[in-house]
């Protein structure tokens, strides 16, 4: 058989090559084709996925702040970055009610412009700093010394900036800047924070995004924010990751897309699920959200194109084989399978143990 091994990390201890290395093992030992894929969200794993793929150079990024370190991965013409690192913190609260700062990512993006680069593709996640991006708005402006005032000079001055390269927000989440479901409803699951913390963030972010968004209408004529019957910018999906930075980049010009999709797309992931027998993908947690626009899903509809089966493996299984049959998967294991009183000692869980495991028990179904 040909197996395509495409997951995430399914386990805060074991990155996605570990993961799939992991997984393909039992296959390699007895005799079968195997192609190992690691995948990413965009907010992790973009770097460590697109350079298993295609190779490269991962430089180190100083940006500032507390977290002042990133990772930069250049190939063949684009330059990768994770700016999650930058921005994982909790931060305190700030006396207008913002959180933290995207600033740290502006000095991150003029290095990989610096390269040279005629892309820069930028993975951004969901993140307890929230400012809407204004940090990374105002670290632009005084780079080029304009005002960090909203007006269409300075959004044009800011967006000269970047006019050199083509850049591409891979989003990890498909969360909004804002609204009832967007980034700043979300900052009350982070420990530290709570719903009025995050009630007035979202008040003052938003004062913001109607400022530029009334500024970008000024300047742009053909752009979604210039078409009223388009959801404003801060409101749409994608814009919320990054604490805003995602939104801000979007003003300046970026695409916001997403992240697995992005990630699927710099890896090859159709044309290899194209060669396969059988595809074995993994992430933490095999949940609704997986099964929309993670990873598991991305994987499962390209096998679908093609009609090739996929098996999932999650640390943990919340969904049902019908729903993993909407997004072209066959079959979901736990990691660890759930445990009956009496039926003897409780199976390792160390994540490398219990994958194993795991990964024997899916050779001994699935192999033909």
């Amino acid at each position: 058989m040909h197996v395509l091994i495409a997951p995430d990390s399914v386990a805060p201890m074991l990155s996605a090559s570990d993961s799939a290395a992991v997984l393909a093992e039992p296959w390699q030992d007895r005799g079968h084709t195997v192609r190992q894929v690691p995948m990413g969200t965009g907010s992790t794993g973009l770097v460590e996925a697109v350079a298993a793929a295609r190779g490269g150079h991962v430089h180190p990024v100083r940006a500032t702040g507390p977290e002042a370190v990133a990772e930069m991965l250049l190939v063949e013409g684009s330059a990768y970055v994770e700016a999650g690192p930058l921005l994982t913190r909790v931060p305190e609260v700030a006396e207008d009610g913002l959180l933290g700062s995207t600033a740290p990512l502006a000095a991150v993006l003029l290095a990989a412009s610096a390269t040279g680069a005629q892309r820069v593709v930028v993975g951004l996640g969901g993140t307890p700093v929230h400012d809407g991006g204004r940090g990374l708005l105002h670290a632009l402006a005084e780079h080029v010394g304009c005002s960090v005032e909203p007006s269409p000079e300075n959004l044009t001055a800011m967006r000269a900036v970047l006019a050199p390269v083509t850049v591409d927000v891979a989003a990890g989440t498909e969360l909004p800047l804002l609204g009832l479901h967007g980034a700043g409803a979300e900052l009350a699951r982070y420990p530290g924070l709570d719903a009025t913390i995050a009630q007035r963030a979202e008040n003052v972010v938003g004062g913001q995004v109607a400022e530029w968004e009334r500024v970008a209408q000024q300047t742009s004529r053909r752009s979604l924010l210039a078409d009223d019957s388009a959801p404003r910018l801060g409101r749409a999906p994608h814009s919320g990751a990054g604490g805003g930075a995602a939104f801000a980049l979007a003003l300046l010009g970026a695409r916001l897309l997403p992240g697995p999709e992005l990630v699927a797309a710099e890896v090859g992931l159709p044309a290899a699920v194209a060669e396969a027998d059988l595809v074995v993908t993994a992430a933490p947690a095999l949940d609704g959200a997986a099964l929309h626009d993670g990873i598991p899903a991305v994987v499962g509809r390209a096998a679908m194109e093609v009609g090739v089966p996929v098996v999932a493996v999650g640390w943990e299984v919340h969904t049902s084989r019908r729903d993993g049959a909407r997004v072209g998967i066959s079959a979901s294991y736990p990691v660890i399978d759930p445990r009956m009183p009496g039926t003897g000692p409780a199976p390792s869980t160390d994540p490398l143990t219990a994958l194993q495991a795991r990964a024997e028990r899916i050779v001994k179904t699935w192999a033909q």
